[in-house]
């Protein structure tokens, strides 16, 4: 009898194990943080069928299991870079608790990306909060101005997130900084030889600041140029040894920047993970689905690098799409895949950056790499989106 039931409830908890197993999709989704100013400036949506409506919902209907949100410090002008600042109100705080109750309402998970600026941050932009910077404008020296560095990125970490579950929208992932292959918060943070355990500390910062909060929350620390398996050796081995935390990798990947195939990835994901027992984030990922913008000129991805001009269609798009997740989600330890962007169609006033001095923005640049076509209909990639979100049996 005591055997039986032992065995009876190995079964049970077998079974149970397998149910989670299954319960648990490859998350697939993409950034929509610029959708509440679209819908401001007048961008309107529509499904496969032609059918108006909410893009988020089209987006989640279509499979999408994850949205990415970034959150700026205090955008407007004068708060940018080089005469370009991003619009105000949009990606602060307020808009990404709203954006983030809308995305939990429709059942989505949650991808944060703190970008600890006013502005875009990349390896070429990594600029300092104009409010940040005159509160340590004020201190006496370098290493005061550093420490109080860490604390804001600490403190500015740990109440957005009590901010966020404060009304039940904890995200499951937490990105400190974006692309931060250079570091972040330059000059503080940037990424030189003498200057790696500072930035070592500011990564901690946020680290610490998530968990301070919400310890289930993976932190991600997300670079640039997937399949560059030197560079993330060499950025991750020096956060090794200097004891940096964090729970996933992220890496962006643009057939048009990294010139790698799918296959190349799955082997760069297969490394990178292997070698640093984390789990992998593919942050951000596009392709064209036209050659050019609606004003004849090539976008931000001009090319698709190794992927032949042919496939710059629509149908190319799927097909790669298809390719991308159906690998990603086969390789071990690769969580998910966001998208970039999705939604940022063509819409008058709605440009990369808005200019200081008159207000005129400039060129949307992503608008033939969306998931909407430039009148706002969902493209043909979204009809096979679902087959890779949907949990599937794991197979011992």
């Amino acid at each position: 009898m005591i055997k039986f039931f032992l065995r009876a409830a190995a079964a049970a908890l077998c079974t149970v194990v397998l149910q989670a197993s299954a319960a648990t999709p490859f998350l697939a989704g993409g950034d929509v943080s610029v959708l509440p100013l679209m819908e401001r400036h007048g961008a309107r949506y529509s499904d496969r069928q032609g059918r108006q409506g909410d893009a988020l919902k089209i987006l989640r209907d279509s499979g999408h299991n994850i949205v990415r949100l970034r959150l700026y410090e205090t955008p407007g002008p004068g708060n940018g870079n080089e005469g370009y600042h991003w619009p105000a109100g949009s990606m602060d705080l307020p808009d990404l608790l709203a954006l983030a109750k809308r995305s939990a309402a429709l059942g989505m998970q949650i991808q944060l990306t703190f970008h600890y600026s006013d502005f875009w941050t990349n390896s070429k932009t990594q600029n300092v909060p104009v409010q940040w910077r005159a509160q340590l404008d004020k201190l006496p020296d370098e290493n005061a101005r550093f420490e109080r560095l860490r604390q804001l990125v600490f403190e500015r970490t740990r109440d957005v997130m009590r901010a966020l579950q404060a009304q039940g929208t904890v995200p499951q992932f937490v990105s400190v900084g974006n692309e931060i292959e250079g570091g972040m918060l330059y000059p503080y943070g940037a990424m030189t030889e003498q200057n790696w355990p500072r930035l070592g500390a500011l990564l901690q910062a946020g680290y610490d600041g998530v968990k301070a909060v919400a310890p289930a929350s993976k932190v991600i620390l997300h670079l640039d140029d997937a399949g560059n398996l030197e560079k993330y050796r060499h950025y991750f081995d020096r956060l090794r040894a200097l004891n940096v935390q964090y729970d996933v990798i992220g890496a962006s990947y643009y057939p048009f920047w990294t010139k790698k195939t799918v296959q190349q990835v799955v082997a760069f994901s297969r490394a990178v993970t292997t070698r640093y027992d984390r789990d992998l984030f593919i942050m951000e990922a596009g392709f064209n689905w036209t050659p050019n913008l609606p004003n004849g000129y090539p976008g931000q991805l001009s090319d698709n690098g190794p992927y032949p001009a042919t496939m710059s269609s629509p149908q190319g798009q799927r097909a790669f799409m298809d390719e991308l997740l159906g690998a990603m989600r086969k390789t071990d330890r690769v969580l998910g895949l966001l998208y970039w962007d999705p939604v940022m169609i063509a819409t008058p006033g709605i440009g990369w950056a808005v200019r200081d001095a008159d207000g005129v923005p400039g060129p949307n640049v992503v608008a033939n790499t969306t998931l909407f076509d430039f009148d706002g209909k969902a493209l043909p990639v979204l009809d096979g989106w679902k087959a890779h979100t949907e949990p599937q049996q794991q197979q011992k």
